[in-house]
């Protein structure tokens, strides 16, 4: 594996991971990592107090530390609590289109290879309801602005994962002016567009748009497990051209909100 950027989205026990923070630090010396745990996570991650006790047992360990921030769903956390981060991700995991919740969980479970080979179960739905994958577009954007302008974030996680990713071809599901759109918002606010090794997103021509538009770039394995190989990541990162000077290495580049 020759891809040695800096991974910056990667679980521990502290949320949904199998790995502790002890055996996280372990692994830097493979490939140079962080940890971003979930914030919100049940009783592991509620609130400030929680994140900065990880904080302090993370950095103890010689990690540095991040959080993947539920946008659209996660309690606020102050803005000194914010600030102590290394860097901060944000992430669409389901989303609320004029009352009714939408969940991104089976179509996660498809697009990371979970249901045994079995087609994605909600493709009908998808594929014939236009009106709701417009709003279901139209909502992200706004979470996202959010996540950019209020919360601060520093790193847009699997950008293009929704329901609509497991549909087939992305460059039909996501209308290339709503792409240029979610680019410009991150690149007009410096925030980093992250290449997910777990979902395998962003597609190709949205890095190209990207990385014609002067973005930065994230590399997040999003492993819940033992570190592995970056394959899909490389050839990501090589078929859009990107260069690996605009990738982020471990620190925020943008001020803090």
């Amino acid at each position: 594996m020759s891809l040695k950027l800096f991974d910056h989205h990667i679980h521990s026990q502290r949320s949904d991971g199998t790995v502790s923070l002890a055996d996280r630090a372990k692994t830097v010396a493979v490939r140079p990592h962080g940890v971003s745990d979930h914030y919100p996570w049940r009783e592991k991650m509620r609130d400030d107090d929680d994140v900065l006790r990880y904080l302090d047992d993370a950095t103890m360990l010689g990690l540095r530390v991040g959080l993947e921030y539920d946008l659209g769903v996660a309690p606020p956390l102050l803005a000194s609590t914010r600030r102590s981060l290394h860097y901060l991700i944000g992430a669409v995991h389901q989303i609320e289109v004029e009352g009714v919740h939408i969940g991104y969980d089976v179509a996660g479970q498809y697009l990371k290879g979970r249901l045994g080979g079995r087609p994605f179960p909600e493709r009908d739905r998808w594929s014939r309801d236009e009106s709701l994958r417009r709003r279901v577009l139209e909502r992200t954007l706004e979470v996202v602005r959010d996540g950019v302008l209020d919360v601060g974030i520093d790193i847009l996680g699997h950008p293009t994962f929704t329901p609509l990713q497991a549909l087939g071809d992305p460059e039909t599901s996501y209308p290339i002016e709503w792409q240029e759109r979610l680019i410009e918002l991150c690149v007009g606010n410096d925030v980093a567009i992250e290449i997910n090794e777990s979902y395998g997103v962003p597609h190709t021509e949205f890095l190209v748009r990207a990385r014609q538009a002067g973005a930065r770039f994230s590399v997040g394995s999003d492993t819940h497990f033992a570190l592995g190989p970056l394959d899909r990541t490389e050839q990501m990162v090589t078929a859009a051209e990107l260069p690996h000077a605009r990738f982020l290495d471990g620190k925020r580049v943008r001020s803090a909100v």
